[in-house]
């Protein structure tokens, strides 16, 4: 407590020292700009313009900047300006010349060694970080769904991306494997299928040839099949959600289907999946028969799991079969075993399945029709405790268990639905190929990698075709099971990119959007200003997805630079503090010369604190002259070096590299520390001149 009010009583003083001290340098500063202007005004040619500098400001502004420079003039203790004091303590440096500049020279030299290490130390910094990114790249974020399998990149991230505040564009990218047919030989390559903006904020330079013609960007609002939500299938199958009502049938029409193989299918007691479960059912010979109902939506939300809507109760329906199949349980390690009625035969019972594990016993998936057919028959699926028992008599007289049973139905449209007899024994299942709705437009921007691996020369790249099938794979479209591959097209190369190490080529997005694919591999995020990136990639990571930004890699460039420029800043203090050492003792030797001088001085009038003064002063402009000089010291060396290295640059192939680099506020620190050094080295010869008596300063020999 009595410390603090030791402290309290002394804070005025404390102030009132700081005071003195910044208004010192702002005099001494003054006093510097003008001394350095009388030498530039003596320069042929680029004098004449400061004359005319010299002359507007006379007439203008000096008025009032004297009359602020005036008031720190005043200090309380003495009539003599501070001004007058440290043009005194310039001329008696003048004096002895040599002395002085060797002094400064010593300063400037330690000065400048710290100059120089740190200004290797953010150019190198800011060198890379060029390299690295520009200032655009700064402004992007790139999404992924990372190892959450739940989660999907479509067009609804798309659009909860795209409304956050100050994001400017999000634009989508699709990675797939292309199957090569070049010359009867195959090979598999990464594509992208990118729009044009994606690939100019990429930085993407193209050596030879140019970018591929197609402009048209991704909206999120309407894709190629001119759908509005979303929610399209595999291409040639229904392009919009169908019209129904939940619990109803959708055809009345017999589905003559079996289990796809080695797939473990849930026996739901109502088609919902809300509702408990029966068991389990798999692939029999000979195959099933059931008859197809609306039911609700289920995962993955595919051309079978959302596919109607119900508009009376507002949701979303999916496609499911109610037959008659044998059951399954599970033991504890998951095998399956089969379940017994009281006779001990198979358990048969009436189920709803999803029709995500159906196949038709011809071997097309079930499910493609491009229409719902008229609704025959109702069952209640609003509750666990309603039973299928009811529905044995009238699938009976529907044809339900009758196998060889035709029915041709039709919707309002007149579309006609034709139900598939079954044989004897289930087809293998036949995988489609996915066809293009619409003829892609067939341009391929290369790498240099993808040229060497065909064997193509790269003055003969562009114009060349060549054939692409793509693998598809679940997860850019849920639909599929496993992976597919699409039909052949012809690709005509339009530009190279100078990427020797990998191979990939990319295609207009529009062109992997006439597949009718879902999901995307990556979102990259434009954001309006980099300040905002930070928060907009907490918003988008707490929508579940990862995030990844070249902000992250230039922070672990400055964090490496800025331990290093610890490193060499203290390297550069042991050359500044012999720097110092010599300046202290150039001090003490001039004051041990002057010390009948000081008692002459203190004589005729002079008072103590104004002879401590003028040694301040003294101190002050060698250590500021030292700031200044260190600073041009190190700028020219640093320059120097740069130049040499650019010239071995020059031979590679390679422009200017630019090694150093002097940030304004670190010039600043640099002046404002070698006034604070000059103060410090300057307080003890100060402080003994004025303790000095002026009898035994006139004695002294």
């Amino acid at each position: 407590m009595k410390r603090t009010l030791d402290l309290i009583k002394k804070a005025p003083n404390l102030i009132k020292t700081a005071y003195v001290f910044v208004t010192f340098f702002i005099l001494l500063m003054d006093f510097l700009v003008a001394k350095i202007f009388v030498i530039l005004v003596k320069i042929p040619l680029l004098g004449y313009i400061f004359i005319i500098i010299k002359s507007f400001w006379l007439k203008t502004l000096f008025p009032i900047y004297r009359k602020i420079i005036n008031r720190f003039e005043k200090t309380g203790k003495s009539d003599v300006k501070r001004s007058y004091l440290i043009s005194l303590a310039y001329k008696n440096l003048m004096a002895k010349k040599a002395r002085s500049v060797i002094t400064i020279l010593g300063m400037s030299v330690g000065v400048g060694i710290i100059v120089l290490l740190l200004s290797l130390g953010y150019g190198i910094e800011k060198l890379i970080i060029s390299r690295v990114a520009s200032l655009e790249e700064l402004k992007m974020i790139d999404i992924s769904a990372g190892e959450n399998t739940s989660l999907r990149l479509d067009k609804t991230a798309w659009s909860r991306v795209i409304k956050i505040k100050n994001v400017s564009e999000v634009i989508p990218l699709v990675s797939v494997v292309g199957r090569v047919n070049f010359k009867k030989a195959t090979t598999d390559v990464l594509v992208y299928a990118a729009s044009r903006s994606y690939l100019n904020y990429s930085k993407l330079k193209v050596t030879k040839g140019k970018l591929f013609s197609n402009n048209e960007e991704y909206n999120g609002l309407k894709d190629k099949a001119g759908r509005g939500d979303g929610l399209g299938d595999v291409a040639g199958a229904q392009t919009e959600l169908l019209d129904g009502k939940l619990g109803s049938a959708i055809s009345s029409m017999t589905m003559h289907f079996n289990i796809l193989p080695n797939v473990d299918t849930i026996v739901w007691k109502n088609c919902s999946v809300n509702s408990s479960m029966f068991g389990y059912t798999r692939r029999i010979e000979g195959g099933l028969s059931g008859i197809e109902y609306w039911g609700s939506d289920y995962y993955p939300f595919n051309n079978k799991g959302r596919v109607g809507y119900d508009r009376e109760n507002n949701s979303f329906l999916g496609r499911w079969i109610i037959a008659k199949v044998p059951m399954y349980t599970k033991d504890a390690e998951g095998n399956l075993i089969p379940a017994l009625d009281i006779g001990g035969g198979k358990l048969w019972e009436y189920g709803c399945i999803q029709e995500k594990n159906i196949e038709l016993d011809n071997g097309e998936v079930l499910g493609e029709s491009t229409s719902s057919a008229t609704v025959t028959n109702e069952i209640n699926i609003g509750t666990d405790s309603a039973n299928l028992s009811d529905l044995m008599s009238a699938s009976d007289s529907a044809g339900l268990l009758t196998d060889n049973y035709t029915v041709i139905s039709s919707d309002s449209a007149g579309i006609e639905l034709i139900s598939f007899q079954s044989t004897a024994s289930a087809t293998q299942k036949v995988k489609p190929t996915l066809q293009f709705k619409e003829q892609p437009d067939g341009e391929a921007v290369v790498s240099s990698g993808f040229l060497n691996l065909l064997n193509i020369p790269i003055n003969k790249a562009v114009g060349t075709e060549f054939r692409v099938a793509f693998i598809i794979v679940k997860s850019l479209m849920p639909d599929i099971e496993g992976r597919m591959l699409t039909t052949e097209v012809d690709y005509k190369i339009t530009g190279v990119i100078e990427d020797e190490d990998t191979t990939y080529f990319y295609i207009p997005f529009t062109d992997i959007e006439k597949l009718s694919i879902k999901n995307f591999s990556q979102l990259k995020v434009i954001v309006k200003d980099n300040a905002d990136l930070a928060e907009i990639r907490k918003q988008i990571e707490t929508f579940g997805f990862r995030t990844s930004s070249t902000v992250d890699t230039v922070k672990q460039i400055e964090s490496l630079f800025a331990n290093l420029r610890i490193v060499l800043a203290i390297l550069g203090l042991v050359a500044l503090g012999v720097a110092s050492l010599g300046m202290f003792n150039t001090l003490t030797v001039s004051l041990l010369e002057r010390t009948r001088e000081i008692g002459g001085m203190k004589t005729m009038g002079m008072i103590s604190d104004e002879v401590q003064d003028l040694f301040l002063a003294e101190a002050m402009v060698m250590g500021l002259g030292g700031g200044i000089g260190g600073l041009i010291i190190g700028f020219l060396i640093g320059k120097l070096m740069s130049l040499i290295v650019s010239l071995f640059a020059f031979t590679q192939g390679q422009g200017y590299l630019n090694l150093t680099y002097i940030p304004p506020e670190f010039t600043l620190f640099i002046i404002i520390s070698s006034f604070i050094v000059g103060l410090f080295t300057g307080l003890y010869p100060a402080q003994r001149a004025k303790k000095i008596s002026a009898l035994n300063a006139l004695r002294y020999e």
